[in-house]
């Protein structure tokens, strides 16, 4: 069943949940986890800064999708919904955190890395020190990716580590394509600033 799952996109997943009994529709939520869970965890903690806390919302979010699976339309592709109901639960807790103050900063996932993190290709020729000094400039472009408002983190991660496109980034974070532009925009010259020293 898993390999016919693997086949199936993410559309078909969703609408397959519709009247579905609960364990098959847990099976098929289960199966669109796999797939998003870490990307969806990585692009929350660019709102949230916590990567901790970012993954336990990712998680929260494919309860909500299992618990609103008959209210998919597919009118958007399940990716954006998913990232909207994240991005929602994010802004929330957000919202919820200038109420209650928290402790200390997120710890990373259990094999040690940050959901989403940023990898840089190693080259063929890389020897030890080349690989130590693209694992610390990796950790300072997360570093920086952090600590740049939320607006502009969020869109860094869709745009430049997702991939996105201009106008599935502003669906997930209801915006106007325009505001995606110019926030990639400020968020890439903020980095370009801060990283500059690195790369020089």
């Amino acid at each position: 069943m898993a390999e016919a799952l693997a086949q199936r996109s993410d559309e078909e997943l969703i609408l397959a949940c519709r009247g579905a009994t609960p364990e098959a529709a847990r099976a098929l939520v289960g199966e669109l986890a796999a797939r998003h869970l870490e990307r969806l965890a990585g692009f929350l903690s660019s709102i949230t800064g916590d990567p901790s806390e970012a993954l336990d919302l990712a998680q929260e979010a494919f309860v909500r999708v299992y618990r609103n699976r008959e209210k998919y339309r597919e009118v958007a592709r399940f990716r954006t919904w998913l990232y909207t109901i994240g991005r929602n639960l994010a802004l929330n807790e957000l919202r919820d955190r200038k109420r209650r103050p928290r402790a200390g900063p997120g710890r990373p996932t259990a094999d040690g890395e940050e959901p989403g993190a940023v990898a840089l290709a190693p080259a063929e020729d890389d020897g030890p020190a080349e690989a130590v000094a693209r694992e610390d400039l990796q950790e300072r472009v997360r570093r920086e990716i952090r600590a740049l408002p939320p607006h502009y983190a969020a869109v860094v991660v869709l745009c430049d580590l997702e991939e996105r496109t201009y106008a599935e980034a502003a669906e997930v974070l209801d915006v106007p394509v325009g505001t995606v532009r110019s926030r990639l925009s400020r968020a890439r010259e903020r980095l370009a600033q801060r990283l500059r020293s690195v790369l020089t």
